[in-house]
């Protein structure tokens, strides 16, 4: 039997910023734009992030770059294992 993974790893890629885990989506906005009380600077290119979402808790970091601002969301290892992922889909 195969071992155990004990991480899910996904990456999203848009003009919104969309949490890897719940797919849920944040506006960016040149004023403040605020996810899981951490204002985010959503037109620093290139400028990694970790943030926590407001919708399912967890963290993942984003990236914003340059065409057309679009932004990078990337899980953290140990925030989430496979299985809670294929559960949380099911």
């Amino acid at each position: 039997m195969g071992k155990a993974i004990d991480s899910y790893w996904n990456e999203e890629d848009s003009s919104e910023i969309i949490c890897p885990y719940c797919r849920e989506k944040y506006t960016p906005t040149y004023e403040e734009t605020i996810i899981g009380g951490k204002c985010v600077d959503c037109y620093d290119e290139h400028e990694v992030q970790t943030v926590t979402c407001d919708s399912c808790g967890k963290k993942f970091t984003i990236e914003p770059y340059l065409s057309g601002w679009s932004y990078r969301t990337e899980t953290i290892d140990g925030e989430m294992t496979n299985q809670e992922h294929e559960e949380e889909w099911e």
